[in-house]
């Protein structure tokens, strides 16, 4: 869909070593997951092969396409393949010489392993871009009448006569007919029609269909009806689709007037999608059967792709499919949740979804090449400390990193990005940054790094961390619009009446807690320009003063109206070492955990954790100063970065946003470990049935476990004892009818606090 861009997976060297000795070489390929012997299927299974998009093979003349279809053939008789779905984008272009490519790879396949191809968007219309309808797929010389392709036994027919770009195939594997489909790019009404009565003159034949663009990234199939433009790349958004002589139809209306309409249908293919290229949807038909949608396209990745592509082993049962993504160019499966799965044939199937992470995912980022190259062009990415599950990248280009989680893209709605800058200079700049959504249209979570100081938008390349908070796990925060309202369905433990826009790119916070010493807010800038965050708690304690303003604006009242997000993090948050600190007067306004800060000079100050470096973990700053300049109060408008000194401590800097002058400023900091991240506070829990209350039932729980086993163990110290009867005691949801002082209660105290509820018990 969209043209080449490299990415990075992650590499494991020492980030201080790189850093002091400044090695900035490309880094060798080395996948998050781990490489593997080819896995065999069961006795009994067959296999289904599925080519996501292969554009940028045909364009830059990889060898993975090649790759993957030798492969295939070489693995036909091993893993019983019987049949190969292309779906779409075989070319960039829809040139002569990327089709000879595209040819020369699918020709593997010939006599060996049969195949049907959907043709995308880019192998359509005057260089690909799907003016029209014509493609040179339809030529005889390539996939079009009379050729290997369209002679193969198993294509039952075509659409129109002289073209083959919508067709049918049968086949039989595991004992059962099948029916393929591949249509067209934006299939046109007649051509649904056509493949509609095809479907019914095979009603004893389980029916798949492979079209290009049908699934978005968001779970959901492409609806331009409802979603319109929402939803990137929708057929009806190209020219075709404005054009009256054509129809076109999306992934809603292919469901509507096909594939719902039809007991026997059971899976559809597509490809197109970048944002994290992957989605799944399982809908019940009409009929009331349930059919498996899926979404896969590569593209974005190294090389156009790294050679991953589906391989669907269908069991001997008739009705357990194990999806799996596998590369032969790098010889590994890639086990994440979206990439790996296991289906029922006619059986609904929950939405695919991330495990929670119960932690904060934080990592380091090395960027290599210079700060601001003269094209919109970033050296290799490695990420050489990361918590687990690994953080890693996708799209990049000059200052915009899109970010993954376990290879998966962050969802806006899922979370918060927060981002630090970890080296103060580089090539003579300064850089901020903001974690923001569609810097590639996608909506998928991408960093934005632009040049410090100036009041338009130059992207730099600089190193940096990150650390991904996701909303289930509990954390407290919110992606916020520029007109002070929550974003949709973004945010968490947030409420609008704690939010209120005071002015031009001014906001007042009150989460209701004391801002000067019960926790930290961080910000960031939510958009792909160059705005950053400060803010500034109240001196009473009762919230936050935020300003958003371009990074090189002077000291001002108003900043300008831009999407931000937040983080709060309570002092009492597992793991938690930070603090409020006041660079001015070198002391802590409040703090958590071991530590030493020291100013060294004006703006500059040194971090020391004991056990810990900048390779053990990163750090979240965020400014939180309220300056007053004689007539103005208003958060100040300092920029901070930090990194690593010779001798493995941290090295804050604090400038001036508009001159890049080292100027004192108070500001909020987090030191957050990959091995041991920070999660949410979890109080204990006195629910010892785990019936989702705290009641009588818990109360005999506590009673036949005291002093002898840990199965009534709220405070997680190995038994149960009276800390846990406290624990009880508190989080008690029936009528207490006894005293509940807190106390650690003597063995004669707990036999009579007992007894007193045990009388209340029923029997």
């Amino acid at each position: 869909m969209m043209n080449h861009i490299r990415f990075t997976i992650l590499q494991q060297w020492p980030f201080a070593l790189v850093y002091r000795l400044a090695i900035l070489l490309p880094l060798a390929f080395s996948c998050s997951k781990a490489a593997c012997e080819v896995l065999p299927i069961d006795p009994g299974s067959w296999t289904l092969a599925v080519l996501p998009d292969t554009q940028n093979y045909t364009e830059f003349n990889y060898p993975h396409f090649t790759t993957q279809t030798q492969w295939i053939a070489d693995n036909a008789v091993s893993h019983n393949i019987k049949y190969v779905i292309h779906e779409g984008d075989v070319t960039e272009h829809n040139s002569v010489t990327q089709w000879d490519r595209g040819l020369t790879s699918m020709n593997l396949l010939n006599g060996v392993v049969p195949y049907a191809i959907a043709t995308g968007n880019h192998d359509h219309g005057p260089s690909g871009f799907s003016g029209n309808r014509d493609s040179l797929f339809n030529d005889p010389n390539y996939f079009g009448p009379g050729s290997p392709y369209a002679n193969q036994a198993s294509v039952g027919g075509f659409f129109e006569t002289g073209k083959t770009d919508n067709s049918y195939h049968t086949f039989n594997a595991g004992g059962q007919d099948w029916l393929v489909l591949a249509l067209e790019w934006a299939p046109r009404d007649e051509v649904v029609v056509w493949a509609d009565q095809i479907v019914q003159n095979h009603p004893d034949h389980l029916t798949m269909m492979a079209t290009h663009a049908y699934m978005y990234y968001d779970e959901t199939r492409y609806d331009w009806a409802t979603k319109g433009g929402s939803q990137s790349w929708n057929p009806h958004s190209y020219p075709l689709g404005s054009n009256p002589a054509e129809t076109v139809n999306d992934g809603q209306e292919l469901w509507d007037d096909l594939v719902s309409k039809h007991d026997n249908f059971r899976m559809t293919f597509s490809g197109h999608v970048i944002g994290d290229g992957t989605g799944f949807l399982s809908s019940t038909g009409d009929m009331g059967n349930e059919v498996h949608q899926m979404l896969a396209n590569y593209q974005f990745k190294q090389e156009g792709g790294n050679g991953d592509m589906r391989l669907l082993e269908f069991k001997p049962d008739g009705k357990t499919v194990v999806v799996r993504t596998y590369s032969p160019v790098l010889d590994r499966y890639d086990a994440s949740y979206d990439q790996e799965f296991t289906l029922r044939l006619n059986e609904y199937h929950e939405p695919l979804a991330p495990a929670i992470n119960q932690h904060a995912v934080v990592a380091n980022l090395l960027v290599v090449g210079d700060a601001a190259p003269g094209g919109n062009t970033v050296g290799a990415i490695t990420v050489p400390q990361s918590s687990l599950p690994g953080v890693g990248t996708l799209q990049l280009n000059r200052g915009d990193y899109e970010i993954s989680v376990d290879g998966s893209g962050l969802v806006y709605q899922r979370g918060i990005l927060l981002a630090s800058i970890t080296q103060n200079l580089r090539d003579g700049h300064r850089a901020t940054v903001e974690a923001g959504r569609n810097s590639y249209g996608g909506g998928l979570m991408a960093l934005s790094l632009t040049k410090a100081g100036l009041a338009g938008v130059t992207e730099v390349n600089f190193n940096n961390s990150v650390a991904w908070f996701d909303f289930e796990a509990g954390w407290q925060g919110a992606h916020v619009n520029s007109n002070g309202t929550l974003a949709t369905d973004a945010f968490n433990e947030v409420e609008q009446s704690m939010l209120n826009k005071q002015g031009l790119g001014r906001y007042s916070l009150d989460l209701g807690v004391n801002s000067q010493s019960e926790g930290l807010l961080f910000a960031i800038g939510n958009n792909n320009s160059n705005t950053v965050v400060q803010t500034a708690p109240y001196s009473d304690g009762s919230g936050w003063d935020m300003r958003v303003q371009h990074n090189g604006a002077a000291f001002s009242a108003t900043g300008v109206d831009r999407n931000f997000s937040f983080i709060y993090l309570p002092y009492d948050t597992e793991g938690m070492i930070g603090g409020l600190y006041d660079g001015a007067t070198d002391s802590h306004i409040s703090s958590a955990g071991d530590f030493t800060m020291s100013r060294l000079s004006t703006g500059e100050y040194e971090l020391t954790i004991l056990g810990e470096t900048p390779e053990t973990g990163m750090l979240l700053l965020t400014i939180s100063d309220e300056y007053f300049d004689g007539s103005i109060t208003a958060p100040n408008n300092n920029l901070l970065s930090y990194e690593p000194t010779l001798s493995d401590t941290f090295l804050i800097n604090s400038v001036d946003a508009s001159g890049l002058i080292l100027e004192d400023s108070s500001f909020s900091w987090a030191f957050i470990s990959f091995d041991d991240p920070i999660a949410p506070a979890t109080g204990p829990s006195a629910d010892f049935d785990g019936d989702g209350d705290v009641d009588d039932a818990d109360l005999l729980q506590w009673k036949s476990s005291y002093g002898v086993d840990a199965l009534a163990d709220a405070d997680s110290d190995g038994d149960s004892d009276g800390q846990d009867f406290l624990a009880w005691q508190r989080q008690y949801t029936g009528s207490l009818t006894v005293a509940t002082t807190v106390v650690e209660p003597s063995s004669l105290t707990l036999l009579a606090l007992l007894s007193a509820f045990m009388k209340r018990i029923p029997k």
